[in-house]
C-alpha cells in the first residue's frame, strides 16, 4: 500500500517505522515503539495510518498531552493535504471549547464543563446553543467547508465566535466527517466524557485507529482517573452549603465525617498518610450499608438541585455536597476489591493550614486503559521514554502488539551523554560533603556550557542539599529555582525568564525530576544546552506506594517492586534527560550525577537513544568539565 509521506526525503529509520505501522495496522494489531524527539514520529504515523483508515473505513483519534502537540499533528496533516485529500480537526478541552462565561469561569475540568453545559441547555440558558439551532443553513455551509481540510481548534473557535454559535455543537458535526481528530487523552479515557465523544466523532471504538503520543504518561493518568478524594476543606464548604439549603440530615453527616477523619488522624498520629480499611469509615457512620447508600444518593440528588439553583441565580453552579456524595458512593462501590485501596493523608493548604484528605486509590491502570485499548480496531503507543516496552504493555494491558525501539536520529556530534563515578544521592551516602561534591560537579558542567543549563534533582530534599552545598553561590550563572508552592502562572514566569537568558550569557534552571519543568516543558536550541540529572528519583516509600507494590506483586509475580517503585523513577530520569534535545539541530549534553545510573539495573531502563551514547567519567576533579568543553568546541571524539 502507498503511504502518504509528503516530504522529498525520509530521515534514517522512518521508512522502517512506516512499514511496521502499515504491516501491523493492516492486520488490526497494536504497535508500541520508542523513538527520540526529532525522529519525525508524527509524520510517520500519519503517513501510514491515513491510507489504512481510508481503505478500511476507520477514523484516526490522535491523543496528545498538550495543545501544542495537537497543533503539530494538524501542521503535518496540512503538509499531507497538499498531495492527498485528507481532513482533520484538533479539539481543546471541553471548557476551552465553550464560549459561555459560566462554563469558562467556573468549570474546573472537562467533566465539570460537560455537566455545566448540560445544565445550561436543560434550562435554556445558552444563547450560543440556541443560535446554532436557529441558523442551520449557515452552519451547514460552514461545516462542509471546514470538514474538507485540516483545521486547528483555534480556527474553529474564531469561526464560532464570529457567528455567535456554540463551538461544541459545531465541532460535533465537523468531527463526524473528518479523517482525523487530535484531542486530549481525557476525551477517550475519562469514562464520563467518552460516551459524548464517541457520539461527537460518529463512530464506535472498533472503528478507530487510536494514537497515543507521549504514551509513557498513560499509567499515571489512568490511576488518577480511577481514583477519588474528599478533604476537610471541601467537607466544610459542603456543610455551609447544607446550612444554606436547609438540609439538617446532610449537615449532620458531613460534620460526623469530618469528626471521624480527625479521630482517625489522631489514632494514627498522622504525619503523612496511612492505609485504611473499608470499615474504618463505614463502621463509624450511622446505619447499615443499604441505609447509607440511600442517604448518599439523596445527597447527590440534592447536590444536583443546588447546582441548578445556583445557576438560575447567576452564581457559580458548584456543589460541594454533590462532590462529597459521589466520593462516598465510590467508597461503597469498591468494597473488597484488591485493585483499590483507601487511605487518609495529611496535607497543607496554599495558605499553610493543615488539612486532611480521604482517598480512594485505583491501583490498576488497566481498569481505565483496557476500556479503550481492548476495544479499538488498533492502537499506536509511542514516546521517547517507553523502555522497557514490554513492561509498559503489561501495565496498561496491551495485547496483540508488535514493539520496536529505534536508534537516535541525532548526529553523534550533537549528543554527549556522561555518567559520573564517585557521586550519588543514595540515602546512606547523603551528607554535606557529598552535596558539596555534587554542587562542584554540576558547576563544572555549567561553567563549560555555552548558554543555558537545566539541573534536575531526585527530590526537593536533594535540591535543598545542593543549595546547602553551595550551588547557588559558586554557579558562574544566575540560578532560577522552581518551588513546590508556585502556581502555574508563577512557574510560567520563571521559565520565560530562564528561556530568555541566553542573550545574557545563559542561566541555570534548578528543578526536580518528575516536576512540571523536567517533563512538561521543551527547551530547544540555546534554551537548554545541557541537562544535569542529580540522583535517581526514587519516591519515599509511602503507604500508597507500598500498596501499589503489593498489588503489582500479586498480578505481576516477581515484578511488583520493579513495576511499582523502581521503573517509574527510571522513566522520570529519562524524561528529564530528554529536555534539551528537541530539534535535530540541537547540540546538547546530558550528564548523570549518580553512579547508580552506570549499573545495569538502572542503565537498562534509560531510553535507548540516550543509553547507547553513555560514557563513564572517572572520579577526578575537572575531567567532566573538560569533556563538556571539548564536546561544545567540537574536539571531543
Amino acid at each position: 500500500m502507498e503511504n502518504y509521506f509528503p516530504y522529498p526525503e525520509m530521515r534514517m529509520y522512518q521508512n522502517e517505522l512506516i512499514e511496521l505501522l502499515l504491516t501491523e495496522g493492516t492486520r488490526g494489531r497494536n504497535v508500541l515503539f520508542e523513538a527520540a524527539t526529532g525522529f519525525g514520529k508524527t509524520i510517520c504515523v500519519l503517513s501510514a495510518l491515513l491510507p489504512l483508515a481510508d481503505q478500511k473505513g476507520k477514523k484516526i483519534i490522535y491523543c496528545c498531552r498538550t495543545h501544542k502537540q495537537m497543533d503539530r499533528v494538524i501542521d503535518e496533516l496540512k503538509a499531507v493535504s497538499e498531495t492527498y485529500p485528507v481532513s482533520g480537526i484538533s479539539l481543546r478541552g471541553r471548557r476551552e471549547m465553550c464560549l459561555h462565561p459560566t462554563v469558562k469561569n467556573h468549570a474546573m475540568d472537562t467533566a465539570s464543563a460537560l455537566y455545566l453545559c448540560r445544565l445550561l441547555r436543560g434550562l435554556e440558558r445558552c444563547d450560543y446553543h440556541k443560535k446554532f439551532k436557529e441558523n442551520q443553513d449557515q452552519v451547514y455551509e460552514m461545516e462542509i467547508a471546514l470538514s474538507r481540510r485540516p483545521a486547528y481548534s483555534s480556527e474553529v473557535l474564531d469561526i464560532c465566535m464570529g457567528a455567535g454559535i456554540c463551538p461544541y455543537d459545531f465541532v460535533k458535526e465537523v468531527a463526524k466527517n473528518v479523517d482525523l481528530v487530535a484531542c486530549s487523552y481525557m476525551y477517550l479515557f475519562h469514562t464520563a466524557i467518552r460516551e459524548n465523544f464517541l457520539e461527537m466523532v460518529g463512530c464506535h471504538m472498533e472503528d478507530m485507529f487510536v494514537v497515543l503520543d507521549e504514551a509513557h504518561n498513560l499509567p499515571d493518568l489512568a490511576i488518577r482517573l480511577g481514583s477519588d478524594m474528599v478533604s476537610t476543606v471541601s467537607l466544610r464548604a459542603a456543610q455551609r452549603e447544607a446550612m444554606e439549603y436547609s438540609e439538617p440530615d446532610i449537615l449532620l453527616l458531613l460534620q460526623l465525617l469530618e469528626q471521624i477523619m480527625e479521630e482517625i488522624a489522631e489514632k494514627y498520629d498522622l504525619e503523612d498518610e496511612v492505609l485504611l480499611s473499608y470499615s474504618e469509615l463505614i463502621s463509624r457512620l450511622p446505619g447499615d450499608e443499604k441505609r447509607l447508600l440511600e442517604l448518599f444518593r439523596y445527597m447527590k440528588k440534592i447536590g444536583e438541585e443546588v447546582q441548578k439553583d445556583r445557576l438560575k441565580k447567576g452564581k457559580p453552579p458548584r456543589s460541594y455536597i454533590h462532590g462529597c456524595a459521589f466520593f462516598l458512593i465510590s467508597w461503597l462501590d469498591v468494597k473488597e476489591r484488591e485493585d483499590y485501596c483507601y487511605l487518609i493523608k495529611k496535607f497543607y493548604t496554599r495558605r499553610g493550614h493543615p488539612a486532611l484528605r480521604l482517598e480512594i486509590v485505583d491501583l490498576d491502570p488497566r481498569n481505565i486503559t483496557t476500556q479503550v485499548l481492548g476495544n479499538v480496531y488498533a492502537s499506536v503507543s509511542m514516546s521517547g521514554t517507553l523502555t522497557p516496552l514490554s513492561a509498559f504493555a503489561e501495565v496498561v494491558g496491551l495485547q496483540n502488539y508488535e514493539m520496536k525501539s529505534f536508534p537516535t536520529p541525532f548526529r553523534k556530534s550533537n549528543i554527549f551523554v556522561a555518567a559520573a563515578k564517585g557521586v550519588t544521592t543514595k540515602g546512606n551516602f547523603r551528607s554535606q560533603e557529598m552535596y558539596r561534591k555534587l554542587a562542584l560537579k554540576a558547576c563544572e558542567v555549567i561553567e563549560n556550557t555555552p548558554k543555558n543549563v537545566g539541573v534536575f534533582t531526585a527530590s526537593y530534599e536533594v535540591l535543598n542539599g545542593l543549595l546547602s552545598g553551595g550551588l547557588k553561590l559558586i554557579s558562574p550563572k544566575p540560578v532560577y529555582m522552581e518551588k513546590k508552592e508556585y502556581t502555574s502562572r508563577q512557574n510560567d514566569e520563571l521559565v520565560k525568564a530562564f528561556k530568555a537568558s541566553p542573550q545574557n550569557g545563559g542561566a541555570v534552571l534548578l528543578g526536580v525530576m518528575g516536576g512540571r519543568n523536567a517533563e512538561g516543558e521543551d527547551f530547544p536550541g540555546d534554551q537548554m544546552n545541557a541537562v544535569v540529572l542529580v540522583g535517581v528519583p526514587y519516591a519515599q516509600p509511602t503507604a500508597r506506594i507500598e500498596a501499589q507494590v503489593r498489588y503489582y506483586q500479586k498480578v505481576f509475580p516477581a515484578k511488583g517492586r520493579y513495576y511499582g517503585y523502581y521503573l517509574p523513577a527510571h522513566r522520570k530520569l529519562s524524561q528529564g534527560a530528554g529536555r534539551a534535545h528537541r530539534l535535530l539541530t540541537d547540540k546538547a549534553a546530558i550528564i548523570f550525577l549518580d553512579e547508580r545510573v552506570i549499573q545495569p539495573f538502572v542503565r537498562k531502563d534509560v531510553a535507548q537513544w540516550i543509553r547507547s551514547e553513555m560514557r563513564v567519567v572517572q572520579n577526578q576533579d575537572e575531567i567532566l568539565g573538560r569533556m563538556v568543553q571539548l564536546f561544545f568546541t567540537g574536539e571531543y571524539l
